[in-house]
Parts: C-alpha cells; sequence; structure tokens
C-alpha cells in the first residue's frame, strides 16, 4: 500500500454537502465559502473548519461505506456522490451525439437520482446548479476531451475524455496522479445549527496502474 504526503487545507464552517462537492472534485476549497441543502437557501458561512489533512492511498478494492444505498447504474455515468444524510445521489453522466461522439453543447450534467423515494430521475434545482452542484464545461480544441468544472470551485478543472463512442471517464489530477473518478461519500454533521461536514472520501482508479486510489479528508 503506497501512502502519500498530506496535503493540509481549510473547509469553511457549515459547509453542506453542497460545498463539499467542490472539495470532492477539487480536493481544494473556495475562497467564497456557498452552502446548501436541497431545496434550501444559499447562505454564507462565518468561522472555519479546519482539515487535519488530506491522504491518498492505494487499495484492494474501492470502499463501500453505506451498502444499504442504491448505487446508481446510469447510462453514460463517470461520477455520483453519496451523502450520509440519506439515499438521495447526484449522479455526473457524459452526454453523447447519435454517433457517439461527446455533445459539444453539453458534453457533461448532473441530477438527482432520488433513491429516498421513488429512485426518480430529479433536475437539479435552480440555486444548487448555480451555486452548489451543477458542473460546467470547456472546450479544448479536441472533440473528444472537455474541461470540467463544479460551479462552486470553478480554479480547478476535471478532465471528461471520450474512451470509445458511447463511453467516457472523469480525471482528476490528485497528489501529482490522475485518479479516474469513480465516486465520492461525504460525511455531514446535521447536529447543530448548520450542518458541517465531518469527512469527505473520494475514490477511484489509478490511470497507469489501474489500482484503486481513496482519499480520505479528515475535517475537524
Amino acid at each position: 500500500m503506497r501512502l502519500h504526503r498530506r496535503i493540509p487545507f481549510r473547509l469553511p464552517a457549515g459547509a453542506s454537502t453542497a460545498f463539499a462537492l467542490s472539495t470532492v472534485l477539487a480536493l481544494s476549497i473556495s475562497a467564497t465559502p456557498v452552502m446548501t441543502q436541497e431545496g434550501t437557501r444559499i447562505t454564507h458561512g462565518g468561522s472555519q473548519q479546519r482539515a487535519s489533512g488530506s491522504v491518498v492511498r492505494e487499495v484492494g478494492v474501492l470502499p463501500v461505506l453505506r451498502p444499504e444505498f442504491p448505487v446508481p447504474n446510469d447510462p453514460g455515468m463517470v461520477f455520483y456522490l453519496q451523502r450520509s444524510t440519506n439515499s438521495n445521489t447526484i449522479v455526473y453522466a457524459a452526454r453523447f451525439r447519435e454517433d457517439g461522439s461527446l455533445d459539444p453543447r453539453e458534453p457533461i450534467e448532473a441530477y438527482w437520482r432520488r433513491f429516498n423515494t421513488t429512485g426518480e430521475r430529479l433536475p437539479l434545482k435552480m440555486i444548487e446548479d448555480s451555486f452548489a452542484f451543477g458542473v460546467r464545461s470547456r472546450s479544448t480544441g479536441d472533440p473528444g476531451r472537455f474541461q470540467v468544472y463544479v460551479v462552486s470551485y470553478p480554479e480547478r478543472m476535471a478532465t471528461l475524455r471520450l474512451v470509445d463512442p458511447g463511453r467516457a471517464e472523469l480525471l482528476l489530477s490528485v497528489n501529482g496522479q490522475q485518479m479516474r473518478m469513480s465516486h465520492a461519500y461525504v460525511d455531514v454533521d446535521e447536529s447543530g445549527l448548520v450542518p458541517s461536514v465531518r469527512e469527505v472520501i473520494v475514490a477511484g482508479h489509478d490511470v497507469e496502474s489501474g489500482k484503486p486510489l481513496v482519499e480520505r479528508i479528515q475535517i475537524e
């Protein structure tokens, strides 16, 4: 098992799962704290939580932290986010044209799978799309490759790459390695007046070796 160096960073207090999504993809923090929960208004945090660091490890298998939660298997899915609050899951899926190439107008989209109720697919609310979970893309000049980012942290880019017609993957640079993103889990503490994040776990595979990678971000 390889153990990589710790990377110190800060997380704004009261950051809910919406802000934690930017942590998941960026593994860093936006200067402007943004928080939201499903259906609630955007509020700005005050004081700050601190993270003791971020540790990347190679593991035998990717972790399944909540086996009772359904796992989405949507067409084109490149990443999904689970939260400790309930089984509702955010899916990030590539969009393709009829010939299997990435749709340049909107190569990736984000939406809910409401597993806590019927499992139906629902769009993000406008606030969620504009300030938290929404995803945007930029052309690279290569029709099979787009830069993508979460709206809550546009400074850090991931890469959406076409692998085969109708199949894509999402890549992120993590501590000098390229991770093929799989999923993430956000442990949220809702005991106080404002939700806070205890831990963020990011899972994927090293692009070169194929070995599973796990990023554990401890929050204080």
